[in-house]
């Protein structure tokens, strides 16, 4: 039931100053300098991000930056067939997409954007204070906070069935979707990952979460990877299932493989044998990472496509081998994947910068 507050009075001031406000806020993000006439709102937002907290190490989200990197296009699948099919599983999660139309209305380019705030992310010193990585989760959080007021005000959200909307609960599994999930995926797919590599990578994310708004005291279960994995099994019990806007959305999510390969192909017969293998190879991931139970109450098919994992993971494995066998192949496998995963999400943006604006409600969400 509870939002991010500092955000939340800020998308306020933002609604009862105009677009001055937001002026104001952008010219803060870009300088560190709060304007004069800045509303309190405002300037408790930019302060609560002045000083990082004693936890965080910058030095070691390079190093997970640079392990986030190396897994490349294969991260994208891996959020998307594991995260985010994961997180469709709880119903009230995805109202705010639902609501908003965010996925089932324009999944592909939901994604792109998200692949483009991984991607700033998983820079290196992406996360300091005039990083790109920085400044992209600021106007996240902002966003989510303007969906937050819009769909409180709007007389079809239900709050005792769904909760507050993008509430410190759902915020907190993101943390896990991006992080832990991420990593966990990518173990399953063949990569290796050292011990103090995977905890900075959980370090990164922990970062990350912070100044997307997530409570301190929740993200203290991320303080070490085995902590988080089990935070991650508390919420995976605590999850209530999907229903009918969970299974829309996981569907929208299935076909965007298969878009994404007719519209950066030339659309040819090629390109649809393509598509649809794509298609069919994520329905077998989703099923290898989330198992039976979430994929049938998902209605995903291909099943048996699950045995794609098998020679996924002897391909990675070998070239987990050749890396860890050359004395610059970990330097040079992040060179190629974060070289590999900019130039899809450039492609998949088609050059249309994410705005970072909420969108109307298009539809209304089913009960629960």
């Amino acid at each position: 039931l509870r939002g991010d507050p500092l955000a939340d009075a800020l998308v306020e001031a933002f609604a009862a100053r105009g677009p001055s406000e937001r002026a104001r806020f952008e010219e803060w993000l870009e300088t560190d300098r709060v304007p004069e006439g800045s509303s309190e709102a405002l300037a408790a937002f930019a302060e609560s991000l002045r000083t990082p907290p004693s936890w965080a190490d910058f030095q070691r989200m390079k190093l997970g930056a640079r392990t986030y990197q190396r897994v490349g296009p294969s991260g994208m699948l891996i959020l998307s067939a594991w995260s985010l099919i994961n997180g469709y599983h709880s119903a009230p999660a995805v109202k705010p997409l639902t609501f908003t139309g965010r996925l089932d209305y324009g999944a592909y380019r939901r994604l792109a954007e998200t692949g483009r705030f991984v991607a700033e992310v998983a820079q290196i010193d992406g996360m300091r204070r005039f990083g790109e990585g920085f400044k992209t989760t600021v106007r996240v959080r902002v966003l989510h906070a303007q969906v937050r007021r819009m769909l409180q005000l709007s007389p079809t959200w239900d709050t005792k069935a769904w909760g507050t909307p993008i509430n410190q609960a759902d915020m907190a599994a993101t943390v896990i979707e991006f992080s832990l999930l991420l990593l966990a995926g990518a173990r399953e797919m063949g990569f290796h990952f050292e011990p103090e590599e995977s905890e900075a990578v959980v370090h990164l994310w922990r970062y990350v979460g912070l100044v997307s708004g997530v409570d301190p005291k929740l993200l203290e279960e991320f303080e070490t990877e085995e902590r988080g994995a089990r935070f991650a099994r508390l919420v995976h019990l605590i999850q209530p299932g999907p229903d009918q806007d969970s299974l829309d959305l996981a569907h929208a999510l299935r076909r965007v493989p298969g878009e994404a390969a007719m519209r950066l192909g030339r659309g040819g017969r090629l390109d649809l044998l393509r598509a649809r293998f794509l298609e069919r190879y994520h329905d077998g991931l989703a099923w290898a990472f989330n198992g039976e139970a979430i994929c049938s109450n998902l209605e995903i098919p291909h099943a048996s496509w699950r045995a794609a994992i098998y020679p996924t993971r002897a391909i990675v494995g070998a070239l987990e081998g050749v890396r860890r066998a050359l004395p610059f192949g970990t330097e040079l496998m992040a060179k190629l994947g974060n070289a590999a995963i900019r130039k899809r999400v450039r492609e998949m943006l088609e050059g249309q910068e994410p705005d970072f604006e909420a969108k109307r409600e298009k539809r209304e969400g089913r009960a629960a």
